[in-house]
């Protein structure tokens, strides 16, 4: 399975998962949840995460928007099967202008592995997009790869192993800035320090802060979640400052609620 390594310039993450029982929600989208938290922890973050239906229309569409707006690598989860409803390898084919062709290597992987059980349903999994390249799977059905789109299975236990040789091959290590996260709640309502969370955010760029008021009856408190390169360590003492200026102004308490709590 020889995966190219990407250039950093070109690194701009998508995740597509695939599944009507994801998107009318009925099963918890666990793929989307994990791919997009380790793109964030290997330091590139994805920029678009899309949930669609088990459609070949839909699925193809949406490729090819993703492919006309660069984004590199394009994973996919889910669809790969060999049921009715199992269409990814069809839309992937069709965004990429290819046709479907039995993939030799793949039909004699699954020819052995399922010996008498390789029915026709499971044979439809070794059509794949002509040209397509294998992603090995230790306990089921290879994925598959080819024009910068990356296809998986929809089980998690499936994918993860999968995704992470995957993205451990391709990601550059130059790319790979490790990032940290920050909560910090204060008991006071999100108007009253507002501004000054926003010129922080000006003033950090690479950082991104999110203002998040409890949504509990009745309650005044508000976290901040501060992201940011975990190399940058001016961020993050720019930030402790702005906490105290709040407990000393406003005579509050602070409660750090992560693991980069400065008080432990």
């Amino acid at each position: 399975m020889p995966l190219n390594k990407l250039q950093k310039r070109e690194v701009n993450p998508a995740v597509v998962t695939v599944g009507d029982e994801i998107l009318y929600g009925e099963r918890r989208n666990l793929n989307q949840e994990w791919l997009l938290s380790t793109l964030w922890n290997l330091g590139c973050p994805a920029t678009t995460a899309v949930m669609l239906p088990d459609d070949e229309s839909s699925i193809s569409s949406s490729i090819k928007r993703l492919k006309e707006q660069d984004h590199l690598p394009i994973l996919t989860s889910g669809g790969i099967g060999g049921t009715h409803d199992d269409v990814t390898r069809q839309g992937i084919a069709a965004a990429l202008n290819l046709p479907l062709a039995r993939h030799d290597e793949c039909f004699e992987f699954l020819k052995a592995r399922y010996g008498p059980d390789f029915t026709p349903q499971r044979e439809r999994m070794t059509q794949l997009p002509k040209g397509c390249e294998l992603i090995d799977n230790p306990i089921g059905a290879p994925g598959f790869y080819i024009g910068g789109v990356y296809a998986f299975p929809g089980f998690p236990n499936m994918l993860r192993p999968m995704a992470e040789l995957v993205l451990s091959s391709i990601l550059p290590h130059e790319q790979a800035d490790e990032q940290a996260t920050i909560n910090v709640s204060l008991p006071l309502p999100e108007w009253s320090i507002a501004m000054e969370v926003e010129s922080f955010s000006k003033q950090f760029p690479p950082c991104q802060v999110g203002v998040y008021p409890s949504t509990k009856q009745y309650s005044r408190e508000t976290t901040i979640r501060l992201r940011y390169p975990s190399g940058q360590k001016e961020i993050r003492l720019s930030f402790e400052a702005l906490i105290l200026s709040f407990e000393q102004t406003l005579a509050v308490t602070a409660r750090w609620s992560s693991a980069d709590d400065p008080q432990k």
